[in-house]
């Protein structure tokens, strides 16, 4: 049998090696293995729930908005505790203001250069594009001062916090967030409409053999939702929160510190799910039913649905730029700015659930609370749910370039690309 290491992939965030087996140019097995072990779980219990939420935002420096933003949900669902609305509207701006930041940096700084011949990365795309890179550099700014001017910082946030903001946000704050999603949405419409961004060549298609559950989260009045569509956009599955646990189970491989989570009711791997930009395109509510997003150049990649390939799921990372922009602004419309300061009795005993669409899709954080010391903490985020996928892929792309004892260049090439294509957050996976 002949292994074949490929050490540290690159231009993701995190680390994380690849192995793949072959005997006889067929190939046994093909690994992403992430074996970083970060202990957040653990480490947590015990802990003033009120101190949580400034914790885990140190899971990752690219979530640490949506990590810090689903603790604040977990505790105040635990305590009971209903936010208002402008106090919802404004969080979920500073997490779209990360979605704008992290995908910014990843379509253009980590797989743009792989579809335009950039193998050397931004620099060698800088030499290629300049302006193109001005304007990436600009997008990411533009999200992380939207998330600055609200969160206190871009990264780490300082201002977040159970029932409230912190910091006071005046009127010119608002008026600030707004210019900036304004110019972010401009921005990234004058990018795309420049056809230089028209849809790669499909390279990486998923296996027509494996069933597609595509996972979004929708916010209803009462709780979250969760959804569940197959390839073509029909929904297959609708829960809520409270039954989250009676639909989704959890295993891990012996390969990965990394949690694969699956539909209980279809097994593995039948049930193994995917979230992220693709699953909230293809959601009945999600951003392909927006007109805007409709008009744009790239749209009609979504007219044949069955013929979706996982660049498919970079598109869509770009286009949600856009859509974040425009949900910030609709978002910050009638906001009663005096009404994002409450307190919270933190005293308290219950089981809260925290849910939210991060940038790389739904993250879940649920917490059992005694007495307001938090006692057992379960996290998923979502590049657990994407690493059963990511797996599958990467044995398909090994199968189709496999030579008798190595890959073939094209091979280790997609194997590569596709891994960056799902932007695997590899801190938050091992939490």
């Amino acid at each position: 049998m002949t292994r074949i290491y490929l050490n540290k992939a690159t231009r993701i965030e995190g680390n994380a090696n690849i192995e793949i087996h072959l005997e006889e140019g067929r190939i046994k097995t093909a690994r992403f293995m992430v074996h970083e072990f970060r202990g957040f779980e653990k480490f947590v219990q015990g802990r003033r729930v009120e101190h949580v939420p400034h914790i885990v935002s140190r899971i990752c420096g690219l979530c640490s908005v949506s990590h810090q933003v689903a603790s604040i949900r977990a505790v105040e669902d635990a305590m009971g505790f209903v936010p208002s609305k402008s106090l919802q509207n404004l969080r979920d701006v500073v997490v779209l203001g990360e979605w704008i930041a992290s995908h910014s940096l990843s379509y253009f700084f980590l797989t743009m250069p792989d579809f335009v011949g950039a193998q050397g990365g931004i620099f060698e795309l800088m030499k290629k594009d300049p302006e193109v890179v001005h304007e990436a550099y600009a997008l990411r700014l533009g999200g992380q001062k939207i998330t600055e001017l609200l969160a206190g910082r871009a990264t780490h946030p300082v201002s977040l916090d159970v029932g409230r903001f912190l910091q006071p946000i005046d009127a010119q704050t608002i008026h600030q967030v707004k210019e900036t999603a304004t110019e972010v949405k401009e921005r990234v419409s004058r990018l795309i409409q420049t056809g230089k961004f028209q849809r790669p060549e499909s390279r990486i298609p998923f296996p027509e053999d494996q069933r597609l559950n595509l996972l979004s989260v929708r916010d209803k009045d009462t709780g979250p939702q969760f959804c569940i569509c197959d390839r073509k956009s029909r929904i297959t599955d609708i829960f809520q929160g409270d039954e989250f646990t009676d639909h989704i189970s959890e295993m891990r491989g012996g390969d990965s510190l990394a949690k694969v989570p699956y539909l209980t009711r279809l097994g593995f791997p039948d049930g193994i799910l995917m979230v992220g930009p693709l699953a909230r395109f293809l959601a009945e509510d999600g951003p392909l039913a927006d007109e805007e997003i409709k008009a744009l150049n790239m749209a009609d990649i979504f007219r044949d649905k069955s013929g979706l390939t996982l660049e498919t799921f970079d598109v869509c990372r770009l286009l949600e730029i856009f859509w974040a922009a425009k949900r910030i602004l609709k978002l910050c419309q009638d906001l009663d700015l005096n009404d994002i300061r409450h307190r919270v009795d933190t005293n308290l005993s219950g089981k809260g659930m925290g849910v939210i669409e991060a940038p790389r899709g739904v993250l879940v954080h649920t917490y059992l609370v005694n007495r307001g010391i938090l006692e057992k903490a379960r996290l998923l985020v979502a590049t657990q749910f994407n690493n059963a996928f990511i797996n599958l892929l990467l044995r398909d792309i090994a199968e189709r370039h496999a030579l008798r004892d190595c890959l073939s260049e094209e091979g280790e090439y997609l194997i590569g690309r596709c891994v960056r294509l799902f932007d695997p957050c590899l801190s938050c996976a091992t939490q």
